[in-house]
């Protein structure tokens, strides 16, 4: 009976061991998120992408096609794992989901490449409507949107796929929105890449309301009207320009160009030949 009681561990003795326990626990877990986030998680294998799926990237995605063959695997993992996390709603309307699915991610990946966190942890839920959509929130009707405090967002599929069809417009509405929620994602946390994203939309916010910049602005007529709203969708738009026509983008407007390139962090990207 003694020998039973001695093995025996008493509350007192299991209290100390449980506090020792759980922040041990939680690094593990920090661990293995860092390891998953980038790729090096051994228990999770995903099919890559297939040859039709990266040739749909690269007819609809030009940026795919300057970067370097190191930066297009990143981007290929990136694409692969955004596609596998996230969670899309389709109405039971909507067709070509794969397709959609694909874009999405592949979009993601693109404003992403340049930051640690690609998954935008600000979106937690993706809705695709056939067309345009009434919202309840906002009792109108919309293309697209991005709630930041339901962490949605939100397309009208044939709205989508028009963005991808031209690549060169300047209207992209997975651009737009994702613009919004990668804001609303880098905005809201303290690393440096935060502090570079406010400074260069603090920029903005000057350049916005600078009468000569706007001057310049209109008579270029290089923005879409939408722009002017108020400055985060300047930002948005601003974001589609600089994915769809970087060099027009550059040469007219070279300020405003390389603030967007340090914010999203694109030292990397090479400029398409004119």
């Amino acid at each position: 009976m003694v020998g039973v009681i001695n093995v025996l561990i008493s509350a007192e003795d299991i209290v100390p061991l449980l506090f020792l326990a759980l922040p041990f626990g939680y690094f593990l877990y920090i661990v293995f998120y860092t390891l998953d986030l980038f790729f090096l998680n051994p228990f999770k294998r995903i099919p890559p992408l297939t040859e039709k799926e990266e040739r749909l990237i690269a007819s609809q995605l030009p940026f795919f096609n300057q970067l370097s063959i190191s930066k297009k695997e990143k981007f290929k993992k990136r694409v692969l794992r955004f596609r596998k996390r996230k969670k899309i709603d389709f109405h039971e309307d909507v067709e070509e989901r794969e397709k959609i699915t694909l874009l999405l991610s592949a979009t993601a990946a693109m404003l992403t490449l340049g930051m640690a966190d690609f998954l935008i942890l600000s979106i937690k839920r993706v809705i695709v409507y056939p067309t345009q959509y009434y919202s309840r929130i906002t009792k109108k009707d919309h293309y697209g949107e991005y709630n930041p405090g339901l962490k949605t967002i939100v397309f009208s599929a044939d709205h989508l796929l028009e963005g991808f069809r031209i690549p060169n417009d300047n209207r992209n509405l997975a651009v737009h929105e994702f613009a919004h929620a990668i804001s609303f994602n880098v905005a809201n946390k303290f690393y440096t890449r935060s502090y570079v994203f406010l400074l260069g939309l603090k920029k903005i916010k000057w350049l916005f309301k600078n009468p000569e910049f706007n001057r310049k602005m209109e008579k270029s007529g290089y923005f879409r009207a939408y722009g002017k709203t108020n400055v985060h969708e300047f930002f948005a738009v601003a974001v589609e320009n600089f994915v769809e026509t970087p060099e027009v983008f550059e040469n007219q407007f070279p300020k405003l160009y390389r603030i967007i390139k340090r914010m999203l962090n694109f030292g990397f990207y090479r400029m398409p030949e004119l």
